[in-house]
């Protein structure tokens, strides 16, 4: 030690650290400043009994800014189900009295046409939002349009009464599904206690086997049972800890506590098997990988794949275990609100596959004895 702070070379130590850190963590932000959101999947419906809806409809499809791409759909049942799997994050809704409420404004007895506008909130809380603007932006150009129109049509001036009709001949009304309510920043508020207590439940298991010495054969495979049963008595106390938590310094109100403690137990037994497994086979070094996995994994819970720069999205997003365990939550908390759901079972491989590898890396040393 001595010979360390004495050298010279420790006075790099600052400039070696500003350059290899800075790297890793601007690289680590870079989706988060280059945020582009750009073909964010928007549902269409026309169920137009009229000619307006699809004449509007083709006009959205051609001239759609580079925010949105629409996907039809043939009726707001198949539009509600392509949003429970999360393939679009918002939609637009011709219903089938819009042409006829449309020919109303030139009567005596005016109603307006509304086009809904639905926001899948539960897919993602910052997505919804820039979506709901844009369509309602989309359904304001949509009624000036209109407007301009019949005016332009008229032979006589318009009447007094009638101005405001014909300045605004079509509404929109805004209906939010999978909602989020309080919980939509849940997922985040989660992660850290999830993701550290299983690095620090890791780490504390390699480290309590690392230079232990045993007697037996029998007492070292009773200790290596013990290593795989203590990260389940891990997990079940953090999960539980970290709702009740959630639920008395953050006041959420969580529909089922049990199945939120519970998901939150998967997820830290696996990434503590995870972790374990990697420190067993690449010795503790190899943590360091773990510890830059939480910085490159924030975007991936907080944006939507349709925000993230094409490298990050195609070649980053799609591996990252965080990204299973934020998904998943948002599956418990907004959608299927099951347990097990198609992100829970692919944490279930990786704890099999984790528990797998430390009991092949058990069986095949050999024992240290005293």
């Amino acid at each position: 030690m001595e010979r360390i702070t004495s050298s010279n070379r420790l006075l790099a130590a600052p400039l070696i650290v500003s350059i290899v850190l800075g790297l890793i963590l601007m690289s680590a932000i870079l989706p988060m400043v280059k945020m582009d959101p750009k073909n964010i999947p928007i549902g269409l419906v026309v169920a137009d009994e009229g000619e307006i809806g699809e004449k509007l409809a083709g006009r959205l499809m051609e001239n759609a800014p580079e925010l949105v791409k629409f996907k039809r759909f043939d009726s707001v049942e198949q539009l509600q189900r392509a949003m429970d799997d999360r393939d679009v994050y918002g939609a637009l809704v011709f219903p089938a009295d819009l042409s006829a409420k449309i020919g109303t404004m030139q009567t005596d007895a005016p109603e307006k046409a509304t086009i809904q506008i639905y926001i899948n909130e539960g897919a993602n809380v910052t997505v919804s939002t820039m979506v709901q603007t844009a369509l309602t932006n989309m359904v304001s150009m949509i009624g000036t349009q209109i407007s301009s129109q019949m005016l332009g049509a008229m032979k006589s001036p318009v009447q007094p009464g009638k101005v405001r009709d014909y300045a605004n001949p079509v509404q929109s009304e805004i209906i939010k599904v999978n909602e989020t309510g309080d919980l939509g920043n849940a997922p985040i508020a989660f992660l850290t206690v999830t993701w550290f207590t299983s690095l620090v439940g890791g780490v504390v298991l390699y480290l309590a086997g690392r230079k232990r010495t045993f007697e037996s054969k029998v007492v070292k495979l009773k200790f290596n049972v013990l290593q795989s049963i203590l990260p389940f008595a891990y997990a079940l106390i953090a999960g539980y800890v970290a709702t009740w938590y959630s639920t008395w310094l953050l006041g959420f109100d969580l529909e089922n506590f049990n199945r939120v403690a519970l998901y939150l137990a998967l997820c830290v037994a696996a990434f503590t098997f995870m972790i374990f497994a990697t420190l067993r086979w690449l010795k503790l070094p190899s943590i360091a990988i773990y510890i830059l996995l939480m910085f490159f994994s924030m975007p991936a819970v907080q944006l939507a794949p349709e925000m993230l720069p094409a490298f990050y999205r195609d070649y980053i997003v799609s591996w990252l275990p965080i990204r299973l365990y934020a998904e998943g939550m948002k599956e418990v908390l907004f959608f299927s609100e099951d347990l097990i759901n198609r992100y829970s079972v692919p944490m279930l491989w990786v704890l099999a596959v984790a528990l797998v590898l430390v009991w092949v890396k058990n069986l095949g040393e050999k024992p240290k004895t005293n």
